[in-house]
């Protein structure tokens, strides 16, 4: 399995797009957006400004349908070289250093803007949405695309490939399509790289009317309130612990004080306060059993 999905490279100076898929081995839809984008890729190059590049990212885990093989590899990137130095044999940490190197080695280019774009699923239903740190730079592309988005991150979700990419001064976000079988996750995450190439001046040339179409395969008819979201809380699983989320809860969804959220074997996890619930753990991998948001003010 090769990391290099595809590449195009525009006639015109403009931005370094990097996409990637399959941080998560099990989340295969981005992984088949990209392809499919790609692989037929319609707009002429002499119309394209840049270079866009789609990656794989943990081969191991998305040949073994797994979420990781070792540890999560989008949960390392903060401490991946103090492991390195302590002689860790992670798999994952193989997967890090090639994405690693890539990824520097087009930076090194001299683009004149850099954005990654880190393609996801989740266990839980949901609507798509953004997760990023609290930048102009990255809230300019969120807010152009018009759809929620979560910052906070740090302390709550730490070691991700988008905080290691803003932490070097460029943009980096995620986004979560649907759920992780869902077709529609796929068409989602198609919708959502076209716009990422429209707006960050990749593919300059598409029509307003191209642009509105792509924007109604996006949207959704069902969304929250409130556009913008800061994480405040996060549920860690314990070793050992014999976690279960309770049934039926989506992402954004409301919930209030005193709420049965989860079961461990020391009884129930109830909710502190009145907010919102997000990325519910529904799948047997992770140790994130959720985290809590709330409208940012």
């Amino acid at each position: 399995m090769d990391r290099l999905i595809g590449e195009l490279k525009g006639v015109n100076e403009g931005p370094l797009l990097i996409f990637i898929g399959g941080l998560h081995g099990n989340e295969a839809q981005g992984l088949f957006a990209l392809e499919n984008i790609f692989s037929k890729f319609s707009i002429p190059l002499a119309q394209c400004a840049g270079k866009a590049i789609a990656l794989r990212g943990n081969l191991k885990a998305i040949a073994a349908n797994k979420r990781y093989i070792a540890k999560d590899l989008n949960r390392i990137w903060k401490d991946a070289e103090i492991l390195k130095t302590q002689g860790s044999t992670l798999e994952e940490l193989e997967e890090y250093e090639a994405i690693k190197q890539y990824i520097e080695s087009e930076i090194e280019k001299g683009y004149p803007a850099v954005y990654l774009i880190d393609l996801h699923t989740t266990s839980a239903p949901t609507i798509p949405f953004a997760v990023t740190r609290n930048s102009p730079k990255n809230k300019q592309l969120i807010e152009d695309i018009d759809i929620p988005y979560i910052t906070g991150l740090d302390g709550f979700l730490d070691g991700t490939l988008l905080s290691w990419m803003c932490e070097k001064g460029h943009c980096g976000l995620a986004f979560e399509a649907g759920q992780h079988q869902s077709k529609t996750s796929m068409i989602k995450h198609e919708a959502f790289v076209q716009l990422s190439m429209f707006y960050t001046g990749f593919t300059p040339s598409i029509s307003e009317k191209e642009i509105q179409a792509i924007h109604n395969k996006l949207d959704e008819e069902i969304r929250p309130k409130h556009n913008h979201f800061v994480l405040t809380d996060r549920y860690a699983i314990a070793e050992g612990e014999t976690f279960k989320m309770e049934e039926g809860f989506t992402n954004f969804q409301r919930i209030y004080a005193g709420e049965i959220l989860a079961k461990n074997q020391h009884g129930e996890i109830l909710a502190e306060s009145d907010a919102n619930i997000f990325m519910p753990l529904y799948q047997k991998q992770g140790n994130d059993g959720f985290f809590i948001i709330k409208p940012a003010k």
